[in-house]
């Protein structure tokens, strides 16, 4: 039978474990393990959609921070992207959350540098159109699925350019830091403590 003393920090013990599995999550960092890029060229001749993906070694997309070389895909004899982040044109660095079986982001500073045939390009990775972008989240594993799709144009002499398309799909684990329900958390736990040694005298 628990001691009255010690039920009421169990309980709150109980709550805050409940809240830290509950509340939005931070994330720290993302580890991408699959990337998948399809390039869709809409010319008056246009080349067809080509697809490059690849399985990664688990590259880093640190949350706030920019970097100049995140990842790549593809080869030079097909297509080739270089996935960066930057402050150049003013967007905030990379940032998100996890809440229950959703992620969302903000990659508006992704850039991706690419060629492929005779067509090179230096464009937004990110939709303008939104700030968020909403993917699957698995708070038991980490694991994650998030994608989406930039339109563009392509530059292919000083005076044309045709649009194309971007579709973008990236998979693995994250980390998270629930700080705020970590020092609920930390906090029970000292309450809890204090009444087991109450107990104890007792």
């Amino acid at each position: 039978m628990i001691k009255k003393n010690f039920a009421l920090p169990l309980l709150f013990s109980l709550f805050a474990v409940s809240s830290v599995n509950a509340a939005p999550l931070a994330i720290d960092s993302m580890f991408v393990d699959n990337a998948t890029a399809t390039l869709d060229i809409n010319g008056a001749s246009p080349p067809p959609p080509v697809t490059v993906s690849s399985t990664l070694p688990s590259v880093e997309i640190t949350m706030g921070a920019y970097q100049p070389n995140i990842f790549s895909l593809g080869s030079t004899s097909t297509m080739y992207l270089n996935i960066y982040s930057t402050s150049a044109y003013g967007m905030a660095a990379p940032s998100g959350f996890v809440d229950g079986n959703t992620i969302s982001v903000d990659f508006s500073s992704l850039r991706v540098a690419g060629t492929y045939s005779t067509y090179s390009f230096d464009v937004a990775l990110w939709p303008l159109t939104t700030t968020l972008d909403y993917g699957t989240y698995d708070p038991l594993t980490g694991d994650y699925m998030i994608g989406w799709s930039e339109n563009f144009n392509i530059d292919v002499s000083s005076f044309f350019s045709v649009p194309a398309s971007l579709d973008v799909s990236l998979s693995g684990y994250l980390t998270a830091v629930p700080v705020p329900a970590a020092f609920w958390l930390f906090g029970s736990g000292l309450i809890a403590l204090f009444g087991f040694a109450n107990s104890k005298k007792h």
